[in-house]
């Protein structure tokens, strides 16, 4: 199902400072990059935050998912595009557990407790809804 793109859809994957980059077009090939994002750690040590983003563009920006990748407990995503903000998931509470950092662009970034309410199964699926649908991931609550 595309709603916004015409002929096959292609979704590109950037990671680790812009340096890795991948173009996936199946929730598929999504799952598999993923899988191997997980696993891997930037200079710092530290999991990735990874963009999922398609050539469209919204104020300025390419469409997608700004998300991190990699803790065992929970995930970041953030939505580039009409309607953008923090997703969550209802239920979820803030973390409060030790600072989760992400490697960004090579720096370690703290990410706030309150963003931090998505579990990463929920991510993964939020990045195969915007892989299928092209659209913001109906399967988390948005803040601006």
């Amino acid at each position: 199902m595309e709603r916004w793109f015409g002929g096959a859809m292609t979704i590109r994957v950037r990671w680790d400072n812009g340096q890795r980059k991948v173009e996936v077009g199946t929730t598929s090939e999504l799952d598999e990059v993923l899988d191997r994002i997980e696993a891997e750690r930037g200079p710092t040590g530290l999991s990735f935050v990874v963009d999922i983003t398609k050539d469209l563009r919204y104020d300025g920006h390419r469409v997608g998912l700004h998300m991190s990748v990699g803790h065992p407990d929970r995930a970041r995503v953030f939505w580039i595009g009409p309607g953008n903000g923090v997703g969550y998931e209802p239920g979820v509470s803030a973390w409060n557990g030790i600072p989760i950092e992400f490697d960004y662009g090579h720096l370690p970034t703290e990410e706030d407790p309150d963003c931090l309410r998505v579990t990463p199964a929920k991510a993964r699926e939020a990045a195969r809804q915007f892989i299928e649908t092209g659209e913001r991931p109906t399967c988390l609550a948005w803040e601006k």
